[in-house]
């Protein structure tokens, strides 16, 4: 069998096809890799920047704000150089080998501020965060632009997403479990070079899953470079399609949530809970949790709509945060630990947005003859990286309104800032995302089985109109 499809329809007897387990490991590596560095910056960087390296709270939060906002011109600008790649190994998997070693290069540098004075430090930072950031999306992307290639199988697609989700996770729990206990380790009492130190071990550790990715993964819908349509098109096309804006949105209130919550562990359990090594624990129960909900995906999508899936998960975290502040208030570890279990469940929901994101792409295609999944893919995770920065920016503006001081005894208010930021804000995004949900109809019956036909009509001229606009 070819490795790719050299038409820009999808061809049912080459593309719809079961993925090798082989295939589906590498393509779940890619987010172990991806993970290992990048939520050590989801979960510590404030912590790190504030609590360790000095930085005001609020300067740090008005750089995780200007950070992602550049990052909505980078989403764009990968995307688009991934739809215009082509080399013998394909258009996105070159993107793991190229951007592998960057990646985690630069992940080391961010947590390795010297030290100078404040404003030298303050410098550093930004120049570190936006160089990661930017190579974030060079090495982030291609694992959900890849996903509309491998195959047009609706359920490999969500096997496959699944092994995406757990290799995720478990480089969730291996960053997040082990970062402090590695940098007490490796630092001996010197946070700053424990954490340059953890970094690279977890650095190395992702480039090896990266270029696994690489080796064991195949593209078998390509769009050929003569069909290519100009950007301007293709982003037309992109801002038509109804659906994408509906991702787009999902993704920003779901990473306010879970990024105001991750970035509020350390806070919580050092400042409210007194016991700063639970949040190593904790962030060990949310991976798990949310590994347990991403294996049971599979099986609740031969039953429920991915909409209806991604609302249930949302309950889980409204469910979970009503939980945490019942085991806040009466004092109870045991109680906070449970309201953490059932939070931890939600995390599966903002997975199951990326096999959306693929059949955004398809009927994209579908409605308007331009697959772009690059420029589609890379645009969907402005919602990502805006929701990140809004949420990093939002958690360091309600502490320092608070009074919080880092390494201090912290005042009544600061205290309940970080209790909202751990436990409501979620809680709030939720149910925004549930509301969101409910527009979106890409999961009626028959809705994608249609668009694959008529794709696949197409392919051997056998033009077929859509009809709807979904």
């Amino acid at each position: 069998m070819a490795d790719t499809v050299t038409h820009k329809a999808v061809d049912t007897d080459s593309a719809d096809v079961r993925l090798s387990l082989r295939e589906k490991l590498a393509y779940g590596a890619a987010d172990t890799g991806y993970n290992l560095v990048f939520n050590v910056l989801t979960m510590y960087l404030m912590f790190y920047y504030t609590d360790v390296a000095g930085i005001d709270v609020l300067k740090v939060g008005t750089l995780f704000l200007v950070v992602r906002l550049l990052d909505i011109i980078a989403g764009p600008v990968v995307g688009e150089l991934i739809d215009r790649t082509h080399t013998r190994w394909g258009k996105v998997r070159p993107w793991f080998l190229w951007f592998s070693v960057p990646f985690a290069a630069a992940g080391v540098l961010v947590f390795s501020v010297p030290n100078i004075p404040a404003d030298g430090k303050l410098i550093y930072a930004y120049v570190t965060y936006i160089l990661i950031s930017f190579l974030a999306a060079g090495a982030g992307t291609p694992t959900t632009a890849i996903l509309p290639n491998l195959t047009t199988n609706q359920q490999e697609r969500i096997n496959a997403n699944a092994f995406r989700n757990v290799g995720g996770q478990i480089g969730v729990i291996l960053s997040g479990v082990l970062t402090l206990p590695l940098v007490g380790l490796f630092g001996h009492g010197n946070q700053q070079l424990g954490f340059t130190l953890t970094m690279l071990c977890f650095g190395i550790i992702s480039v090896g899953c990266l270029l696994f990715t690489f080796s064991c993964t195949r593209e078998r819908v390509v769009t050929p470079k003569a069909q290519e349509p100009p950007f301007a098109k293709s982003f037309g096309a992109m801002i038509r399609n109804i659906p994408w804006w509906l991702i787009v949105l999902l993704n920003i209130v779901t990473f306010i949530g879970v990024v105001s919550k991750s970035a509020s562990i350390a806070y919580f359990f050092k400042y409210n809970v007194g016991n700063a090594a639970l949040s190593s624990v904790v962030n060990g129960i949310n991976s798990v949790g949310m590994i347990a909900g991403m294996i049971l995906t599979p099986f609740m999508a031969r039953k429920m709509k991915k909409r209806d899936i991604v609302i249930t998960f949302f309950a889980c975290s409204i469910v979970g945060s009503c939980i945490l502040q019942l085991g806040t208030s009466i004092g109870s570890i045991l109680v906070i630990m449970i309201g953490v279990v059932v939070a931890s469940l939600s995390g599966a929901g903002s997975s199951v947005g990326f096999v959306m994101l693929a059949d955004v792409v398809d009927f994209g295609e579908w409605k308007t003859g331009i697959r772009g999944q690059g420029l589609i893919t890379s645009c969907a995770t402005i919602g990502v990286t805006a929701g990140a920065g809004i949420a990093g920016w939002l958690t360091s503006f309600l502490l320092s309104r608070a009074g919080f001081v880092a390494n201090k005894t912290q005042t009544a208010a600061a205290l309940g800032a970080i209790s909202f930021n751990f436990i409501w804000l979620s809680a709030i995004c939720s149910v925004i995302g549930i509301v969101i949900m409910l527009f979106y109809r890409l999961d009626d019956t028959g809705v994608m089985d249609r668009i694959h036909t008529d794709l696949a009509a197409r392919a051997v001229g056998q033009t077929h109109e859509p009809t709807t606009n979904s």
